[in-house]
């Protein structure tokens, strides 16, 4: 059985360690017993096995019904993020998910439809969001802060990024339960930082609306609390 377990915040985490891509790559980079297929992706070679990836993932599932294609050329990926995938389709190898890693697993678990894999990154991210506090620093309403689960505060506007690509992410397949639990983080966020984060910037305006349109409510909120 793959391992997925999701880990708390902590220094204990980390994204993947040098031994496991290591093995990986080495696995990955050169032929092994069974494999017969190879992913392109850009200048690398991965050497995997048809029968893993059907299983795994509906969209190799339905490329692969072609028994004459030998390749699949994968774009918008770097090597090192498809290994990660990857490593979560190969039973022997240790997985787990981690605030390092959950962002790139949950944008290509859903690319490729592997279903275990987006389920258990969304449960990871609704975990993580439920067990961040938000502090104000000082009487300064505009200057929140997130306490995380080991104790350690951070700016809010220090995740305003990877809070703009989980919302995009659940916002394109409809979850309304974790488009409203990140929204509800995004609303402790000025706006000066918010329109500074470039993965902000990249968004399409309807997903810019509603984050502006959340933090107005939020603004217009405080200030009924204070008249």
């Amino acid at each position: 059985m793959i391992s997925s377990q999701i880990l708390s915040s902590g220094d204990q985490q980390q994204s993947i360690s040098m031994k496991s891509i290591n093995t990986a790559e080495e696995f990955f980079f050169q032929p092994h017993p069974f494999s017969d297929l190879i992913l392109l992706v850009q200048d690398k070679q991965l050497y995997v096995d048809r029968s893993v990836l059907a299983i795994g993932s509906k969209v190799f599932h339905k490329y692969i019904q072609d028994e004459t294609i030998n390749s699949i050329e994968i774009i918008d990926v770097s090597p090192n993020e498809m290994i990660e995938l990857l490593r979560f389709l190969y039973p022997q190898f240790h997985c787990t998910i981690n605030n390092q890693n959950v962002t790139i697993l949950l944008i290509l678990a859903y690319r490729f439809e592997i279903d275990f894999l987006s389920s258990a990154c969304r449960t990871f991210i609704l975990f993580y969001l439920s067990k961040i506090e938000i502090i104000n620093m000082y009487k300064n309403r505009n200057n929140k802060l997130i306490k995380q689960e080991d104790g350690t505060c951070l700016s809010i506007s220090s995740i305003i990024d990877i809070l703009c690509i989980w919302f995009r992410e659940f916002l394109y397949i409809n979850d309304t339960i974790c488009c409203e639990a990140i929204l509800n983080k995004i609303s402790y966020c000025n706006i000066s930082s918010i329109i500074q984060s470039n993965d902000f910037k990249n968004l399409e305006d309807n997903i810019k609306w509603r984050i502006f349109q959340v933090r107005a409510k939020y603004l217009e909120n405080q200030y009924l609390s204070i008249v």
